[in-house]
């Protein structure tokens, strides 16, 4: 027996000994792998999800909106794991409402759309913010030096449920006119309704690319294009399901622009003018693609990023055709008037978190994370790769195609971010006079603010004139005026799409 004993407890020393080797070595090498702590210990990372867009502009070389180099980064240096959930940006509303129904919503839901986000709020899905600030200090510092961030994210019952950033108040929506067909057939740049039709039906049927084939188009109508070519009769209805505007001190429906930009719209079709395949382009990129291609005479940009049109997007397609000159186009005159395109929101809320999440300190710990000024460097790409510093000291596109399609597609995972607290953040330091490509960019991005910041237009949803304080580099407060001595033209009536 006593043998026995022995052998039982000899044996029940090498078991313990084992899983203290075991234990050992498991923390060795999880420790090896996976430290990145300042004190080497490492714990496992909550989870969350968060809702992106998905534009379908990610190459199939960088993988999806879910898993890229840019989900990957977040996921090796953020303080949480995140689970991304791509939904299609022409159908979020949709796709958010099946996900909340199904209870499977993201924790962050990052979403443009502010009818969205109040009815998610009325329907109490959303998670007040204020005792999670804490968490989130560099939002919180920000809301402090910008109060307007936390009146403007401050519901009906006084909490603050909505996360948002400071713009640059830019023409957000812009037609651009290949001014090399209209030297080519002899015709002026249009500045009527009448004039508009006229030029794109000539591009349309005068083979201006001269190849010979019935392939060009005269304009383009899809995705939030439409909205825009509804601005030049002050209709907003694409936006807001009706359209909405102020006369004679009321709010009254605008069904006289609507009747006109509907009309206008079906002689384009008419005419085949535009694609008349134009709904199944529900993402743009087919009438994006078109125009770098050298087929459509006036583009429509629904959302325009300055820097990657004028430098990205005219690169490629100088390389399709190479003698191609584009240059902004002013919303011609209508029977409605003369309006001016959407501006970009100065004031914009664009995020918040689902009222259901399991650990709301996570979340707001990764929106910390993705809000620090190292993060915003991160995202600029590789310096000496995608960008190096201008005169201004400031960040400019140095390789057009890389930036194009390994970095361009990273922006709305910050679209929280604030990027105008500093010099760099404004269109106009972005670029660098020195270098040719970059002083005719620059050129195009100035003649735009010339054309679209007209404070003697009208807006398309007051129905008045456009809020006149004009500048480059301004704070503006939510009712569109400017503090200080700085001006600058802000209408917070739109916002990015």
């Amino acid at each position: 027996m006593l043998n026995k004993k022995h052998r039982i407890g000899v044996m029940f020393a090498i078991v313990i000994a084992a899983a203290v080797v075991l234990a050992t070595g498991c923390t060795f090498f999880e420790d090896k792998e996976f430290s990145g702590s300042a004190s080497g210990n490492k714990t496992a990372k909550n989870e969350i999800t968060v809702s992106i867009y998905d534009r379908g502009i990610i190459p199939a070389s960088e993988g999806s909106y879910a898993d890229n180099r840019w989900t990957n980064w977040i996921n090796r240096n953020g303080p949480v794991n995140v689970k991304f959930i791509p939904i299609m940006r022409s159908e979020s509303r949709q796709n958010l409402m099946k996900l909340f129904a199904s209870g499977s919503a993201p924790d962050i839901i990052n979403e443009y759309n502010t009818a969205i986000r109040n009815s998610l709020y009325e329907q109490n899905q959303l998670l007040p913010l204020d005792n999670v600030l804490k968490f989130m200090p560099e939002y919180e510092k920000l809301i402090t030096q910008y109060p307007q961030l936390k009146n403007a994210g401050t519901k009906s019952d006084g909490k603050l449920y909505e996360i948002g950033k400071l713009n640059e108040a830019n023409p957000l929506h812009a037609f651009f006119i290949r001014t090399d067909w209209l030297k080519k057939l002899g015709l002026e740049v249009p500045k009527t309704q009448e004039e508009f039709f006229q030029v794109a039906k000539a591009f349309t049927e005068l083979d201006p690319d001269g190849d010979g084939k019935d392939d060009t188009y005269g304009t383009n109508l899809s995705y939030y294009s439409e909205n825009a070519l509804n601005e030049m009769f002050g209709d907003s209805s694409s936006i807001t399901q009706f359209s909405w505007g102020i006369k004679d001190g009321k709010i009254v429906r605008l069904w006289e622009n609507e009747l006109a930009s509907l009309t206008f719209k079906k002689s384009l079709y008419d005419n085949h003018i535009i694609d008349k395949n134009y709904m199944y382009d529900s993402s743009g990129s087919k009438a994006k693609q078109d125009f770098l291609n050298g087929k459509i005479g006036i583009y429509i940009n629904p959302s325009v990023n300055w820097t990657e049109f004028t430098l990205s997007d005219l690169a490629i397609l100088k390389k399709n055709v190479p003698g191609a000159e584009i240059a902004p186009l002013a919303y011609p005159k209508t029977s409605m008037g003369e309006f001016t395109g959407a501006i970009n929101n100065p004031i914009q809320m664009t995020t918040v978190i689902n009222a259901n999440t399991k650990n709301p300190e996570a979340a707001a710990q990764y929106i910390d994370f993705m809000m620090k000024p190292k993060t915003s460097v991160t995202f600029l790409g590789d310096e000496g790769v995608h960008w190096t510093k201008n005169p201004n000291g400031c960040p400019s596109v140095l390789d057009p195609y890389k930036q194009k399609y390994e970095v361009s597609y990273n922006v709305d995972y910050q679209m929280f971010v604030t990027g105008i607290n500093q010099k760099c953040g404004y269109i106009i330091n972005k670029f660098n006079p020195e270098v040719p490509e970059q002083k005719t960019a620059l050129d195009i991005y100035k003649s735009a603010q010339k054309l679209y910041l007209d404070p003697s237009r009208q807006s398309r949803l007051d129905g008045g004139r456009i809020y006149a304080c004009i500048s480059e580099q301004s704070e503006c407060d939510t009712n569109g005026s400017a503090q200080g001595n700085k001006r600058s033209l802000c209408q917070s009536d739109h916002q990015r799409q």
